[in-house]
């Protein structure tokens, strides 16, 4: 019998054809973990005696969440990372400026690969999955992997997730991505990978893929990954070596289920609070008055959302209520929207630039909400107390209807704006 790519990545980490369900130690690829959480490591490490990393050249650590240090005590968190990076000779670190966030410019850099297998602190680790990379999340767990190189997991199985059609004008794949995690049963998704193949899923863009993979933790999936090939990387712009695999499930492996998703077959949609899963269509809450917008996070930071955004945005003011925050997922994303003339668009229409990383989405410590507001956006969650204040309301939606909602003031559907661009 074949097998599915989280299995065959699996097998490979072990040295041996895994089953799911049963326990294993893999030794991961490479191990991340971010800024806030890497201090928080060093301290259980020193509380149990470890004076030494198993694998400090496995380990990547990125200053994401907090790039730009707004206070004293910021700049004291910015030094403590650092400090530990040389104590335990970590050469893979990312400071301010060199990266951004870190679930993203390591596929940029091509240090993310096809086949690899990488655990991490945070959640959203599973965006590795665009490139054909398992990304698994152990969270606190994380520190017992730099003490002893690895700790356990039980194999998972597998949701195959077919993709055919191609977006309608006007929807995006955070669309597609939202309605998606309403859809399927969270008892479905519980602990599986959701492998995306099929016909339509090879013409993806990067940030498509991205979207794709980061959304099905909400719902409690272990992760997700997209079938990869070296010809799909240079579709996407992203390095390539001649030891890369083609990463692709079998059509005879063993699924836990298999769903089809047709792209076609979307209209723009909006998670209302307080979960991402509690998805509606556009027109049910169009017309809700907002006063805060951003575009940016781990789930939709890629040059094609920022232009998407840019796309309604050109030659239009913000509403005079609504302040709008964008931030670029990575330093490389940044100089490219500036080249492409994106970043004098935000500008000109009022917005914000945030440095490259999480933006406000890292628990609204920059451009966060007050008490009572309302804001649509591209984070990743909207539960209470997410950007700030815990009586403020966050609806997520695709990087169009954000930036038409912060146009009109109120949440929109970005059709609107594209039918007006269509008239002569």
């Amino acid at each position: 019998m074949g097998q599915t790519i989280a299995e065959k990545i699996l097998s490979r980490v072990v040295g041996r054809r895994v089953k799911v369900g049963e326990i294993i130690f893999p030794a991961p690829d490479l191990v991340t973990v971010h800024d806030w959480y890497i201090r928080e490591c060093a301290r259980a490490l020193a509380d149990f005696g470890v004076e030494k990393i198993r694998d400090p050249q496995k380990l990547l650590v990125c200053t994401d969440h907090e790039p730009v240090a707004t206070s004293e005590r910021a700049s004291e968190r910015q030094k403590t990372v650092r400090d530990i990076v040389g104590q335990f000779g970590i050469k893979l670190f990312f400071d301010v400026g060199r990266g951004g966030h870190g679930h993203m410019f390591p596929m940029e850099m091509g240090i993310v690969r096809p086949g690899m297998f990488v655990l991490g602190y945070d959640t959203h680790v599973t965006n590795y999955g665009a490139v054909g990379c398992l990304g698994i999340a152990l969270v606190t767990e994380i520190t017992e992997v730099l003490a002893c190189g690895s700790a356990w997991i039980r194999v998972p199985p597998t949701v195959r997730v077919n993709v055919s059609g191609r977006l309608k004008r006007g929807v995006s794949m955070r669309d597609v991505a939202q309605r998606m995690i309403s859809d399927i049963s969270p008892e479905v998704a519980d602990y599986a990978v959701l492998e995306f193949g099929g016909e339509g899923s090879s013409g993806l863009s990067f940030g498509e893929r991205v979207t794709l993979c980061n959304t099905p933790v909400e719902i409690g999936a272990k992760s997700a990954v997209v079938e990869c090939d070296v010809k799909d990387l240079a579709a996407m712009g992203l390095p390539s070596r001649t030891d890369d695999v083609d990463m692709k499930g079998d059509g005879d492996g063993e699924y836990s289920k298999i769903l089809g998703i047709d792209l076609g077959s979307h209209e723009p949609q909006v998670a209302v609070p307080p979960r991402p899963d509690l998805v509606v269509n556009v027109s049910e809450v169009a017309g809700t008055r907002i006063d805060h917008a951003f575009v940016g996070s781990c789930a939709n930071c890629s040059i094609d959302d920022l232009r998407a955004a840019a796309s309604i945005l050109r030659g239009r003011r913000l509403h005079s209520r609504v302040r709008m925050f964008v931030t670029p997922g990575t330093q490389k994303i940044a100089a490219q929207a500036a080249t492409e003339g994106l970043i004098a668009t935000f500008v000109e229409a009022g917005a914000i630039l945030t440095a490259p990383g999480c933006g406000p989405c890292a628990a609204g410590y920059v451009g966060n909400l007050g008490p009572g507001e309302t804001s649509i956006n591209t984070g990743t969650r909207n539960d209470p107390g997410r950007l700030g204040a815990r009586n403020a309301s966050i609806y997520l939606a695709s990087p169009l209807t954000v930036a038409a909602s912060a146009v009109k003031g109120a949440i929109t559907d970005a059709r609107e704006f594209l039918s007006q661009d269509l008239e002569p």
